[in-house]
């Protein structure tokens, strides 16, 4: 049984679900499966899996972990980095780190720090294998940020709530 929780699923198109998910290790990661868009043949006695749109279903992965994902795992910066067709030491001048850095963190010798994630997202939300996507949700964030710093007030504020019969609100109150 797949568990929901570790399993990501994907459907290409609007074939039918297959009556079995296909688990699709040949992208580098254990928790994918695929609902659709696959076939499986048997050629000279072996099974042969064939991925309809490999190249799409891959950047719905990419964009599935950099959007989704609170912490990625060692094979998913494996699998981005791969993706954007970089290699450890590319990478890692992306992230002004060392290269031996990113192989760490590849090979789950340590955690990748929260600036250096926030950058390979966008890294790859911004390179060609997430396009157009990738610049779509760039737009929105950068939206969403230019709203939050539009919003900020200069003024010191006093945090003041007032509860109501839903639960507690903020309260603005300029001093």
């Amino acid at each position: 049984m797949i568990s929901e929780s570790k399993a990501e699923l994907y459907f290409i198109g609007d074939d039918a679900p297959a009556s079995k998910p296909y688990l699709y290790r040949e992208c580098g990661l254990d928790n994918i499966y695929l609902m659709n868009g696959f076939s499986i043949d048997t050629v000279d006695g072996e099974e042969v899996v064939s991925v309809e749109n490999v190249d799409g279903l891959w950047k719905a992965i990419g964009l599935n972990l950099v959007a989704s994902k609170k912490t990625l795992s060692p094979q998913e910066i494996r699998f981005l980095r791969t993706q954007m067709g970089m290699t450890q030491a590319d990478l890692a001048r992306m992230l002004r780190v060392d290269d031996q850095t990113v192989a760490r963190w590849e090979k789950k010798k340590c955690s990748i720090p929260g600036p250096a994630d926030l950058g390979l997202r966008m890294l790859f939300l911004n390179s060609d294998v997430a396009q157009p996507e990738g610049n779509e949700i760039l737009i929105h964030l950068q939206q969403t940020i230019s709203n939050l710093i539009e919003q900020d007030a200069p003024l010191i504020e006093q945090m003041t709530f007032a509860r109501h019969l839903d639960g507690w609100e903020p309260q603005r109150i300029r001093m």
